[in-house]
């Protein structure tokens, strides 16, 4: 059957708009190439040898930083003084580091700030400044702020056309987990690296709020204590309420359930059979709780890399972000996976094109949950293809988790039946 006039006028139209679109991105990467002539220059030479004062630039989330402990610890431990910029949140995981000797305190949610924080962080001299982030997407203003970093070395990670990085290195690796890209800056460096893992610190404070809100809770023959996460910091990794009532009732049996997450969006859950609300100001005191737990479920990345500090069993929803080529033949679809494409094309030759043309790597997009996955043989990963979490078959949804759960319930008595040896 062909087509009618009307579709055929429709298809027309969606053409002429992405010519449209695409001629735009185009325009929107060939004027922020402008941006790199106000860029601080820095010379080609260096000399690494000189290096004892170092700034981790790692102006993101609160999950990456948890990550970085293990490069901060490798540098402090070689000898190298450590300053970290990043935002307030994630500074707040490492505010009683001891191998940390200084932090700035990243802020873009208005150009003043964001001015503030250029001003702040230029008060000060380093041998070397790392930005460590290894995301693909441009972020004009994390680059300026580099830029202007009072350092005779600024190192980031494919940055080869930006000359302002005169120590770019290349990484392309999109299945390898983030531990192996802080390996390779350590290795560039000349340090040995130990085992990566991480490491988190809190005062006595807080850790003894913890252990009083634990105690407190009414045993009624349950000794075993589940972190249950339902929210994350996007609103695609959000449960459901029908999916977090099927995961209480799962855990219900065997553990005392202990909510966490903003309180305005836990509230209402405290209605729930064998839950209790854990009232934290920040993420340290959330700190000592999983510390002290037996089991973490959780939908948000931080607390996946909070719970594989410490080697907790944990049930990890993770989406799968993998992008792939439409099975739909529909122009609007194939079109829109065309654009994705091309802007990630822009994005990495914006940033890394001299170093493209002559190696050619890789340029797979990363995958998030490969890159950021627990790295925890006691954590059980759930990879779901739908987009939000929440949007899942409820009967897919709970058979997942019940499935995970007897997996580590195999993997406790498996371990009880192991030998000991004193």
């Amino acid at each position: 059957m062909g087509k009618t006039f009307k579709q055929t006028l429709r298809e027309f139209n969606w053409e002429q708009n992405f010519l449209v679109k695409r001629w735009k991105l185009r325009m929107r990467y060939a004027l922020m190439g402008l941006i790199k002539f106000v860029l601080w220059p820095r010379r080609k030479k260096y000399d690494l040898s000189q290096v004892k004062k170092i700034l981790i630039v790692r102006n993101d989330r609160i999950g990456d930083m948890i990550a970085t402990t293990a490069l901060i610890r490798n540098l402090s431990r070689c000898g190298y003084t450590v300053y970290v910029s990043s935002r307030k949140p994630s500074l707040d995981i490492i505010r009683h580091n001891p191998h940390v000797s200084g932090t700035f305190v990243y802020d873009d949610s208005s150009l003043g700030a964001w001015l503030n924080t250029i001003r702040a962080v230029r008060k000060d001299k380093f041998d070397l400044a790392v930005d460590v982030r290894c995301n693909r997407f441009v972020d004009i203003k994390n680059i300026v702020f580099c830029s202007y970093i009072k350092t005779p070395i600024l190192a980031g990670f494919n940055k080869s056309d930006i000359a302002t990085f005169n120590f770019p290195i290349p990484y392309y690796s999109p299945e390898s987990h983030v531990t192996v890209q802080l390996r390779t800056l350590l290795d560039q460096l000349h340090v040995k690296a130990d085992d990566l893992h991480y490491e988190l610190f809190v005062s006595d404070d807080i850790r003894k709020k913890a252990l009083n809100f634990l105690q407190s809770l009414d045993n009624a023959g349950k000794k075993r204590i589940a972190v249950f996460n339902p929210f994350g910091s996007l609103a695609a990794r959000f449960l459901s309420d029908e999916q977090i009532n099927a995961v209480c009732q799962l855990l219900n049996r065997d553990y005392h359930i202990v909510l966490i997450g903003e309180k305005d969006r836990v509230q209402h859950l405290q209605a729930l059979n064998g839950v209790f609300l854990f009232d934290s100001q920040s993420i340290l005191d959330v700190i000592p709780l999983i510390e002290l737990s037996d089991l973490v479920v959780t939908v948000d990345t931080a607390i996946v890399h909070l719970a594989t500090c410490y080697q907790k069993n944990t049930i990890a929803f993770y989406i799968n972000t993998v992008p792939v080529a439409p099975v739909s033949t529909i122009i609007k679809v194939v079109r829109s996976h065309e654009m994705f494409l091309l802007n990630s094309k822009l994005q990495d030759y914006f940033q890394d094109k001299k170093y493209i043309i002559k190696a050619a790597p890789d340029r797979t997009i990363p995958v998030n949950h490969l890159a950021w996955a627990p790295n925890n043989p006691h954590a059980q990963q759930i990879l779901f293809d739908r987009d939000p979490i929440s949007a899942v078959d409820s009967a897919l949804f709970e058979a997942e988790v019940a499935k995970s759960l007897r997996t580590i319930q195999e993997g406790k008595e498996e371990d009880r039946r192991l030998p000991t040896f004193e």
